[in-house]
């Protein structure tokens, strides 16, 4: 199971573990942002440059799906996509295994997702991330999860 990257220093010492699922959902929600503020239109992953781990978004324990968001997208406020969605592919203790294949579901029940808005009245021209975590299992592993976006 590999839900944590252990971490070094430039020198090589042990600097502590980093959960995968936020590391690279993080790195989602801030190529998405700066696509935003360039292009005033969200895009899907492959528009924004992100790379999904691996070959085609799967890695030994992970499938990472498409999402919801087609290129250049115009993201109506209140209306929330799915953009990056992930699931296990084998069950990770008390959480279940996903249904979702790599690159081939938009996956809105996936166990983790961050799912993208546009802000509303004064905040109009900022998009608003959204991260959840699919049952008390899979929120077990990442608890800083739904933190992404904040």
């Amino acid at each position: 199971m590999f839900i944590f990257q252990k971490t070094y220093t430039r020198n090589g010492l042990f600097k502590g573990r980093k959960n995968f699922l936020v590391v690279t959902a993080s790195s989602y929600v801030k190529l998405q942002d700066a696509y935003f503020s360039e292009s005033n239109h969200v895009g899907n992953r492959i528009t924004i440059g992100y790379t999904a781990p691996r070959t085609n978004g799967l890695t030994t324990n992970f499938a990472y799906g498409l999402g919801a968001i087609a290129e250049n997208t115009a993201v109506d406020a209140g209306e929330a996509k799915v953009g990056w969605p992930a699931d296990n592919l084998a069950n990770l203790n008390e959480c279940a295994k996903g249904s979702q294949t790599a690159g081939k579901n938009t996956a809105t029940t996936a166990n983790w997702k961050v799912s993208v808005t546009q802000g509303t009245g004064t905040s109009n021209q900022e998009l608003v991330f959204t991260a959840a975590v699919n049952g008390a299992g899979c929120t077990a592993l990442t608890p800083s999860f739904d933190k992404i976006g904040e």
